[in-house]
């Protein structure tokens, strides 16, 4: 199991997640909680140095086809909190305040490209998204607690 599906397990299990199998896991879920709410959990580990949430929205395959919603696109379509994990804390976002929050600011984040698997130029993948500082993560939280990746070791 690789570290980020132990870490995602691990999560799950500390706040009473049920994982959603692979079939399960369709736009952008990940977990459902105990009262049947539907989660999607997200990594950011850079966002405890920057101090930003890398919130992607819209995703494409090349430079010429067309932009499609994907990450936070996707999941405020489904999913009822977006869970951002990083080495300190799972920050526990209510989805429609914070669709409400990018709405409101949309003007004042910083818009942002990014391409990824930059190491070959056939398999580039380009997303968008906003850099959302945590602070305004937070404003939306209904839950912030300790990240299990950052739990002393048994």
């Amino acid at each position: 199991m690789s570290e980020r599906a132990e870490v995602e397990r691990a999560v799950a299990e500390n706040l009473g997640w049920e994982m959603l199998t692979e079939s399960e896991r369709q736009d952008g879920l990940t977990c459902k909680g105990p009262d049947g709410s539907m989660i999607a959990m997200r990594f950011d580990w850079s966002s405890v140095e920057t101090g930003n949430h890398y919130l992607e929205v819209e995703s494409r395959e090349n430079r010429e086809s067309s932009w499609k919603p994907s990450g936070f696109g996707l999941a405020q379509k489904k999913a009822q909190y977006w869970a951002v994990v990083n080495g300190e804390d799972v920050y526990m976002a209510d989805v429609n305040k914070l669709s409400r929050l990018i709405k409101k600011q949309r003007r004042d984040l910083q818009d942002h490209v990014s391409r990824r698997n930059l190491e070959s130029h056939e398999k580039r993948m380009y997303a968008r998204g906003y850099l959302l500082p945590l602070v305004d993560l937070e404003s939306c939280c209904a839950v912030i607690c300790p990240s299990p990746a950052n739990a002393p070791e048994d």
